[in-house]
């Protein structure tokens, strides 16, 4: 039989008990239990010895003798529902109509921002000062309710903003009267932490005013070319970038049980010349049933439209062409962008090309109004054909005018990937530059530069001298609708689109 250490049981208050091998038991295990380390008593901030450990364990239970007798000691969450029983479990049940839900509120309430992830063909989208995620969720349950019983579950707060900065990180809110440029902002939270370090706060300022220097020097490029396109008519000075995509049907007083649907999407995309001082916008308007095969949202549909635009009003007298686009290598600085550019010079189209990428997250400019005015009528009128959209455009602004692709009457697909790929080489490191010029005296080569008013360097992107610069590009067909997106579009989304236009996108599939 293993003896047991003498215990001072008139520090623990409980001579009375020197006698009682219960309690003698329980003292001893309580010791024990202490000296292994195990007891978080040992982190209290008052004292760490046996007595704090006796005065939460023991008091516990001496209290319960004296109030409830030799009754067996009962967890006050006995009986209680664990919370995980209380948790709506996630799957695509619950993730994919919320996104749903969200990509059809940041097309009914959110524009389009200048900004651009670097990599990425995704612009930042800001909704009103005036929304919150507590009003957007609070939004989000009411649409919910319409189309689920008042017994089911829903997602808490907290994982319905988890979840949208998760699927969505690219919606935002707009703060009242805050710098939209992240890399602004970012160096101002680091100037803010770095007053106690005097070098450290010098260093980030300077890069800081750097950024902004750089940014306003692109900034002042963008208005010089504007204003001699005004004044010299030889000189077209053309803008182009892709808008937040619409869909069909839309109302004013919008079915609440839609946002969390898939409707038929459109694309717009937006090329603008402001010759003469008349800023004239042609938007393209393609259904997603409209776009080639292949290439989506990508460079040669891009250039695609680009091509087609200027052969309608950038092409006639011009001896100069300037070109302002945003940063976004999958759509606009890109080396199958470059070497249609080259090869616009080869057929004399004009004497010298160049082409402008403003600084990221600072690349508001003409487009952004001309989609701004489009969005402003969108948002009143309802909408259950491509043709709707057309008349919106038409009438948001006098600068607007749409073009439906209408078949390939209006224009064509081009496959300028296929038809430039063997004749030429990529330019290197193509991202670090800012500034692209082509000339008629050096064919086939690219003049790059880091900043407006830059050194120069020169590469060749020709490399093959049998180049048939007056052959056509093949043509590419369009991408259909597959058999289950049309049977969703029947299913689930026919019943918003009011009658005659039911057949329009949303037919019985044959």
């Amino acid at each position: 039989m293993t003896l047991r250490p003498f215990y001072n049981l008139v520090q623990l208050g409980l001579d009375e008990y020197e006698d009682n091998e219960l309690v003698l038991n329980i003292v001893h295990d309580l010791t024990q239990f202490f000296e292994q380390q195990n007891c978080t008593c040992r982190h209290s901030k008052k004292q760490k010895d046996l007595r704090t450990c006796y005065e939460k364990h023991f008091g516990t239970l001496q209290n319960h003798l004296h109030t409830e007798g030799l009754s067996e000691r009962i967890h006050e969450n006995i009986g209680r529902i664990p919370m995980t029983d209380n948790r709506v479990f996630l799957n695509s049940e619950i993730t994919f109509p919320l996104k749903q839900f969200l990509i059809q509120y940041s097309c009914i309430h959110g524009l389009p921002s200048p900004l651009r992830h670097r990599n990425d063909s995704n612009i930042f989208i800001y909704l009103p000062t005036d929304r919150t995620y507590t009003s957007v969720y609070k939004e989000y349950k009411d649409y919910y309710y319409t189309e689920h019983d008042e017994s089911n579950q829903i997602i808490s707060y907290y994982t319905f903003r988890r979840l949208w900065i998760e699927m969505m990180p690219y919606l935002k809110f707009q703060a009242p009267a805050s710098d939209l440029c992240e890399i602004c902002e970012g160096f101002k939270a680091k100037i803010k932490v770095a007053k106690s370090d005097a070098d450290e706060h010098e260093k980030v300022q300077i890069q800081y005013e750097n950024h902004q220097k750089l940014a306003k020097l692109e900034r002042q490029h963008y208005n010089d070319n504007i204003e001699k396109s005004k004044n010299d008519l030889t000189i077209a000075h053309v803008c182009y970038d892709w808008a937040q995509n619409v869909f069909i049907p839309y109302s004013p007083q919008q079915v609440s049980s839609i946002y969390f649907k898939s409707a038929f999407s459109v694309h717009l995309f937006g090329v603008c010349k402001t010759e003469g001082g008349q800023n004239h916008q042609l938007n393209f308007v393609i259904g997603e049933n409209e776009l080639p095969k292949g290439t989506s949202k990508g460079a040669n549909t891009t250039i695609n439209m680009v091509y087609n635009s200027l052969q309608k009003f950038a092409q006639n007298g011009k001896k100069h062409l300037q070109i302002t686009c945003d940063n976004c290598t999958g759509q606009n600085k890109n080396n199958l962008s470059l070497w249609f550019w080259s090869w616009l010079v080869m057929l004399n189209w004009y004497e010298d090309i160049t082409v402008n990428f403003m600084i990221p997250s600072h690349t508001k400019f003409i487009c952004d109004s001309f989609f701004g005015h489009i969005k402003k009528v969108y948002w009143k009128h309802k909408v259950n054909t491509i043709n709707d959209v057309k008349n919106i455009i038409n009438n948001s602004s006098n600068g607007n005018e749409a073009i439906l692709y209408d078949n390939g009457i209006n224009w064509n697909w081009y496959d300028f990937s296929a038809f430039f790929k063997n004749h030429f080489v990529p330019l290197p490191n193509i991202t670090q530059f800012h500034h692209f010029r082509f000339s008629s005296e050096d064919i086939g080569k690219v003049y790059v530069s880091k900043e407006s008013g830059g050194v120069e360097s020169c590469y060749k992107l020709l490399k093959s001298d049998n180049f048939n610069k007056n052959s056509k590009p093949d043509l590419i067909t369009t991408v259909s609708l597959t058999e289950e997106r049309q049977n969703y579009l029947y299913s689930k989304i026919r019943q918003y689109v009011d009658e005659p236009y039911k057949d329009e996108y949303c037919a019985k599939p044959k």
